[in-house]
């Protein structure tokens, strides 16, 4: 045998680097799954239609979402703008498809977007009114949903675009769909709910409900990705011209409203001033930046340009645009390769001292909308970065500020950098200063009674008190709270919303958790390599992605982020988008990583995003978008397994739960905690998540939360603390009594067992999911679905490089790339029927017969260059798990029996057997599908025997690798492997 695996893993190897280099591929298949079938097949999982019952509404028991008592899991999907608004004769179609492939849930999404005629609301009007139009084809569309056996997620504002007609002040300049702003304003919150009632009481002529009375809605979510408490973070709470989304208007009613908050809390500026008294101490600390004007000597002289090949950049002294003074530092980027610190300008010999306060304030600018990465790190081996800020810069000077707390003494060994790698162009820097400081309270000339006391930015609470970062802090949350707590009150007792309503799913560390908790339940958002728009939002041509696979991230790509710390005990959770976006060529991996974590985590409901962004495209074969599946075969093919197992259950949930709690300072002294962590504080290792449960029980605890003696968290392998998953580099297992799959470099997999399927090898990477279809272990199953997914692609879609394809999204038809795997399936059965199927799920052509080998276990071949399909579907016939080799000539299958030697070095023997007598063809491909030789023989019944010398059809000796023999006679043909050594 280790000769066989040594053939064999040259051979993977060789074409795994060869197909793995490539980025565009030919010998491609088609394999497009027609937009309007709902038909029901042997072996697809089956999703029955089952109208949705009547009076009995989706509600949260023991924090989960149950029917009657009996918990639900919704595996849903995202229907997107135009798309929820079909032409009658689609809308039955689209429910059934949908149906089929597994969703119970469709989340309507941006049914308020601006864009075209695809809203509910009317082109060129306000927004106070919806089209009748679309209302009637979106209530259609829920009444088949519904037909269906499934539920719709409502979202009631997205992407709403106030209009002056509204009578919304400013409506013209709101950014964001007018988010942030929607939370705090009176005016857009009587919008909000007027367009609520409009939406949801209003009667569906076809289900003779409106939505509030119909079991068909199951859920509701307020607004989408909107936090205050986030726009504060990212600084954004100030005005236009400063770079935030405030107009003048909205900026006076939001220092309005603080001023309201503190004189509420505060009788006087005395009182103020003592409850925000700072620490004492010299107020002048001298600045550790040597000419951070630039004005006294020239560039490079305490600045340094640093640059790692091929990225290339060159630096001067610039008397032209400046800041102040006379001059500043121009850094034009000539060249980038992807890294940020591959270019930085750079400050060395910075002396800090441990656990003192520094503040560093620069002004900045670019010639076009960039990103530069401030960073502080140890000047010396090995390098540690301490913390940083990421600042988007703009064609006009802007001013920063930022502070941090000193992680050690570093004497000379500080380096402060501007870390401009990622785009080409200029950039300038003036008015550099770094200082210590100290810890302030009320500023001079800050009065309560004359209402001037400023809002804090997020970067300077480090160097305030604690109770001003308290106060400021829980301005913003209190905003939020108002807001979704009257919302949820209108939405329940003024309307008679009878399910769960969440507020957001833009949740930035522990503060925002703290205001969904008030809530029925939690939603979240996540994504691998979303595309990146490095100059214009959403620009169609200028855009990029990183193009790498999430299997590879150590950091444990979304699933971190997801589920490390963001559940919460006695809430439902649900994940409401997530994709791996197209064109993405390791995007396959996705289903698998979100439906197998989603379960383990004991999730309620994930949403793919989405499904349908336009309904005039939804039978096209061609993929326009980087999000839409319903065109996706490869996505779509893995979705029936995955549903099925992930709603019945097939994955055991964590056994180590890991409950925690927050002090209230652990949620209003969050910016001083961790001001820098991409995705706020919190205190909770997110890793944790890639091997046991983490809930969070309440926010007023009594004691801080104390991360000492949480559970080690290591590096790969990540095993689950049910044993069902692990992650290691490059390779994700799943294996459970049910299901098993297996996504990443299946060639590092040679000869594994998982459960009951050993992978014996593959030609490349994929992903592969085996599902019982009769709810039996999968040794026991007599009906199973295996399901093979690589990567797609359009005809004629043009690269440039390997990170996009600008507006080249090529033409149909979709491409997937073939691949070939090589199972050891351990079943009770005397012999295996393996099914290829077809676009539909049907039996497509004749069936291979496979016969267990010596230990009773069965050999196949999944060649999708022979047999260009996604989907095997897997028979088990018999009862014994193991056929011995003497009762082989009594079983009146046909076929291929066994190939000995096998490997082999000369010549390998061929035994069949024939029902009656037929003319035989024989036929050897290597593993590419092209044919290496062929045999014909007369033969009659019984066992028959032939001699492969290893030879090609022109005489050539055939190289070392794995080979197919076929049989084919009176129309039946099958399969097995055989291994030539040299």
């Amino acid at each position: 045998m280790n000769n066989l695996f040594r053939a064999k893993a040259r051979w993977i190897c060789f074409f795994g680097v060869k197909l793995l280099l490539a980025q565009n591929f030919s010998g491609g298949f088609n394999f497009t799954l027609p937009a309007n079938d709902s038909t029901t097949q042997t072996y697809l999982p089956a999703f029955p239609a089952q109208t949705i019952r009547p009076a009995v509404f989706v509600e949260v028991r023991d924090g989960h979402f149950a029917l009657a008592g009996q918990r639900i899991r919704f595996f849903g999907t995202n229907i997107v703008g135009a798309g929820a608004f079909p032409m009658p004769e689609v809308a039955p179609k689209l429910a059934g498809n949908l149906r089929k492939l597994g969703f119970n849930l469709v989340r309507f999404h941006h049914l308020d977007n601006p864009w075209g005629t695809g809203s509910l609301f009317e082109p060129n009007s306000d927004t106070r009114h919806l089209n009748p139009v679309t209302l009637d084809r979106f209530e259609r569309l829920v009444h088949e949903l519904k037909r269906n056996g499934i539920y719709a997620n409502i979202n009631l504002h997205c992407s709403r675009t106030f209009r002056p007609e509204d009578g919304v002040i400013d409506a013209d300049s709101l950014l964001d769909f007018g988010k942030g702003i929607n939370l705090f304003d009176p005016y857009l919150l009587s919008l909000q709910k007027e367009y609520a009632r409009q939406l949801l009481t209003h009667v569906n002529p076809y289900t003779g409900l409106a939505l509030v009375d119909d079991p068909v809605m199951a859920l509701v979510e307020i607004v989408n990705e909107n936090s205050l408490y986030r726009y504060w973070r990212e600084e954004r709470l100030k005005s236009r011209t400063e770079g935030g989304i405030l107009t003048r208007h909205y900026q006076a009613e939001l220092d309005s409203l603080w001023i309201s908050f503190l004189r509420k809390k505060y009788s006087s500026t005395s009182d103020l001033e003592q409850a925000w008294r700072a620490t004492p101490g010299s107020s002048g600390h001298p600045d550790l930046i040597t000419d951070g004007g630039f004005e006294q000597f020239p560039a490079g002289t305490y600045w340094q340009l640093e640059q790692h090949s091929p990225a290339s950049a060159v630096m001067v002294t610039d008397g032209q645009t400046v800041y102040e003074g006379a001059h500043s530092l121009r850094v034009v980027v000539l060249q980038t390769d992807g890294v940020g610190w591959h270019l930085q300008v750079k400050y060395t010999g910075l002396t800090l001292q441990k656990d003192s306060l520094y503040t560093i304030t620069f002004a900045a600018r670019a010639d076009s909308e960039r990103v530069a990465d401030l960073a502080f790190i140890k000047d010396s081996s090995p390098w540690t970065y301490f913390t940083g800020l990421r600042v988007a810069l703009r064609p006009v000077w802007q001013t920063f500020q930022f502070s941090f707390k000193a992680p050690g003494d570093y004497s000379n060994d500080g380096r402060l950098s501007f870390n401009i790698g990622l785009q080409k162009g200029s950039y300038w820097f003036d008015a550099i200063h770094f200082s210590q400081v100290n810890v302030e309270g009320l500023r001079a000339g800050e009065s309560l009674e004359d209402g001037r006391v400023a809002r804090l930015a997020y970067q300077e609470c480090l160097q305030f008190s604690d109770q001003r970062v308290r106060d400021q802090s829980a301005f913003y949350l209190e905003l939020q709270n108002h807001f979704f707590d009257e919302m949820r009150r209108y939405l329940k007792e003024d309307l008679g919303v009878r399910v769960p309503i969440t507020g957001t799913n833009w949740n930035i560390g522990v503060a925002d958790l703290a205001v969904q908790a008030r809530l029925d339940y939690i939603d979240n958002h996540a994504y691998w390599d979303h595309p990146q728009f490095p100059h214009e939002p959403w620009s169609a041509t200028d855009w990029q992605i990183n193009n790498t696979a999430m299997t590879n991230d150590e950091n444990g790509g979304t699933i971190a982020g997801l589920f490390g710390g963001v559940p919460q005990t006695g809430k439902p959770f649900t994940v409401s988008e997530y994709n791996h976006p197209f064109p993405n060529r390791y995007q396959s991996e996705g289903p698998l990583f979100i439906t197998a974590y989603g379960g383990f985590h004991d999730i309620d409901g994930l949403m793919f995003f989405d499904h349908l962004g336009g309904y005039s495209s939804w039978n096209v074969d061609f993929i326009d978008g980087y999000f839409d599946l319903h065109r996706n075969a490869v996505m779509l093919s893995l979705l029936p397994s995955c549903a099925r197992a992930f709603r019945e259950g097939y994955f055991r949930p964590s056994e180590q739960v890991l409950r925690v709690s927050f002090h209230p300072d652990d949620v209003l002294l969050a910016p001083k905690n961790d001001p820098n962590a991409w995705y706020g504080y919190f205190p909770v290792p997110q890793k944790l998540a890639l091997q046991q449960a983490v809930r969070i029980n309440n926010f007023v605890a009594d004691q801080h939360f104390d991360p000492h003696g949480l559970p080690p968290v290591g590096s790969w392998p990540y095993v689950t603390d049910t044993d069902e998953l692990v992650w290691r580099k490059d390779l994700l297992i799943v294996n459970t009594p049910r299901f098993i799959g297996l996504t990443g470099n299946l060639a590092q997999m040679e000869d594994q067992a998982v459960g009951s399927l050993t992978m014996i090898g593959a030609t490349d990477r994929a992903t592969l999911t085996w599902v019982s279809l009769d709810d039996l272990p999968l040794r026991q199953a007599r009906k199973s679905l295996v399901t093979v997914a690589s990567r797609i692609q359009n005809r004629n879609m043009q690269w440039d490089g390997l990170n996009t394809i600008h507006d080249d999204w090529g033409s149909s038809p979709t491409a997937i790339f073939p691949i070939t795997v090589y199972l050891s399936l351990q079943i009770a059965a005397d012999s295996l029927q393996v099914y290829p199927l077809d676009t539909s799920g049907a039996e497509k052509g004749a069936y291979l017969t496979v016969f267990p080998d010596d230990s009773g276990r069965f050999n196949i071949i999944l060649n999708q260059y022979l047999s260009p399909t996604l989907w095997f579907g897997i028979a088990a016939m018999g009862g014994s798990a193991q056929l011995p080799e003497e009762s082989v000539e009594g079983i009146p299958e046909p076929g291929l029996r066994r190939i000995f030697p096998n490997p082999f070095n000369v010549s390998a023997t061929v035994e069949y057997f024939l029902p009656q007598t037929a003319e035989v063809r024989i036929s050897i491909y290597d593993l590419r599908g092209r044919l290496v030789n062929t045999y014909t023989d007369n033969a009659g019944y019984g066992v028959r025997r032939f001699v492969w010398n290893g030879k090609c059809q022109d005489g050539r000796i055939a190289g070392a690798g794995i080979y197919l023999i076929e049989l084919a006679y009176a129309g039946q043909r099958n399969y097995r492997k055989c291994v030539l050594l040299r």
